[in-house]
């Protein structure tokens, strides 16, 4: 991790590591993308043998975004989260899909985490819900982040437990999680 002051600003990035990630996969001269993940795409199960060579390869790059999410790329958590659940037993199609957050982490390389505390802002929170979202089993998918100095401090996204029978619901437990960071922060 980089780590760059500019006045009263500092600036957080992985490029160096990021660079490292698209050569091992492979894709130094990909065209990048717009969008870590493309809209309405859902993850299905593979239910086909597991290919161990097919797995090992996806489980190298979902380990190398999950590191780069968790660092300084909160903008790749929910493709990132929604992907990793098939690491497992992944399909042609998931890696796929992997390989495309690499794509748009081309396009995104210089993208940087900025606390400026010159900007006097204090903390900030927001959070989110999508109900019924997977169709195998309705189980949401909720996430937050917390800003502090306009830069982000934490953020997750992740599958709620419990299935929430209303929008209303599905949106309250999102602001519960969310309440309970801000409280420990």
């Amino acid at each position: 991790m980089r780590i760059t002051r500019k006045g009263h600003a500092i600036h957080l990035d992985q490029c160096a590591y990021l660079q490292k990630v698209v050569e091992r996969c492979g894709m130094l001269n990909a065209k990048s993308a717009s969008t870590p993940l493309l809209a309405g795409y859902y993850a299905a199960k593979n239910t086909e043998p597991v290919d161990a060579d097919l797995r090992s390869h996806f489980q190298t790059v979902i380990g190398s975004l999950l590191y780069l999410m968790l660092g300084t790329r909160p903008n790749i958590t929910f493709a990132v989260t929604h992907l990793s659940r098939h690491a497992a037993n992944p399909s042609q199609d998931h890696l796929k899909k992997v390989l495309y957050i690499c794509r748009y982490l081309i396009g995104t390389s210089t993208y940087s985490l900025v606390y400026n505390g010159g900007s006097g802002a204090g903390l900030i929170a927001c959070t989110d819900s999508d109900w019924g979202s997977d169709p195998t089993s309705r189980l949401l998918q909720t996430g937050f982040y917390l800003k502090l100095a306009d830069g982000w401090i934490s953020w997750t996204s992740h599958v709620q437990k419990t299935i929430a029978y209303s929008s209303t619901e599905a949106e309250y437990m999102a602001l519960s999680n969310c309440t309970c960071q801000v409280t420990w922060i």
